[in-house]
């Protein structure tokens, strides 16, 4: 059995390979200790001009939680890919076991420590799909909810068919709900577009999250689309 203790891990997250990694930061308190896992690292390389993410799996075991080391300057486009695919054979091994975990790990700015969040149930759709368009589809499974479609770009935020500044993006999405979804329970369905850093990608997934209780919740289907491929996404 391991046990993460957070300025150890840290000091493998600089270190490890001799190469650099820069974790997300985020003020936000998460999960700190995970015992029984296995690290995954994804480091940016540059090679002929363009962006790589480099992955280093070595010695992951599928019986482990899988705690997910990404350098916070990727770009979403090169990474997203790649931790379907990771998740999918953390889960689909014959030595997969039930209850282990998938985390993100970030530097916590308040505690001053390294912490993780849970993605384990999250399915991640890419390409060229966008969350409104797939509740049209499975309309039946989504009736019931107040849908809020929350579309992040790198200049600026969706709120269904209302384009805002970043600014203050929390205060105006908890008002709109207040507003709008009359006594239903509300459904938030969250789409990143690729060009996104993974540092901005899990800054907004991380605000989205935190407006979550009973009577708001978070689609475990999230989409992270390219918007080359979609038109009327709202990404100028």
């Amino acid at each position: 059995m391991k046990k993460i203790i957070a300025i150890l891990i840290l000091l493998s997250v600089l270190s490890c390979a001799k190469k650099e990694l820069k974790i997300p930061v985020l003020a936000e308190n998460g999960i700190q200790e995970v015992q029984n896992h296995s690290q995954i690292w994804l480091f940016l390389e540059i090679e002929n001009n363009d962006t790589i993410a480099k992955i280093n799996r070595k010695n992951t075991i599928s019986s482990t939680h899988w705690l997910y080391n990404i350098d916070r300057r990727l770009p979403m486009s090169k990474i997203i890919q790649a931790i379907k695919k990771l998740k999918l054979k953390h889960h689909g091994s014959m030595h997969s076991e039930e209850g282990m975990q998938d985390y993100f790990s970030y530097s916590d700015t308040i505690s001053k420590k390294l912490s993780f969040i849970p993605f384990t149930k999250v399915d991640f759709k890419t390409d060229n799909l966008l969350s409104k368009y797939f509740i049209k589809e499975f309309s039946n499974d989504y009736k019931q909810y107040f849908n809020v479609n929350l579309t992040f770009n790198p200049k600026n935020v969706w709120i269904n068919d209302g384009k805002f500044d970043k600014e203050g993006i929390k205060d105006l999405l908890l008002d709109y709900i207040d507003f709008s979804a009359e006594g239903s329970q509300t459904m938030l369905h969250l789409n990143f577009n690729e060009d996104l850093s993974y540092q901005e990608f899990l800054y907004w997934r991380t605000l989205a999250h935190s407006v979550k209780n009973e009577a708001i919740k978070i689609n475990e289907i999230e989409f992270v689309f390219n918007p080359e491929k979609v038109p009327d996404c709202g990404c100028e």
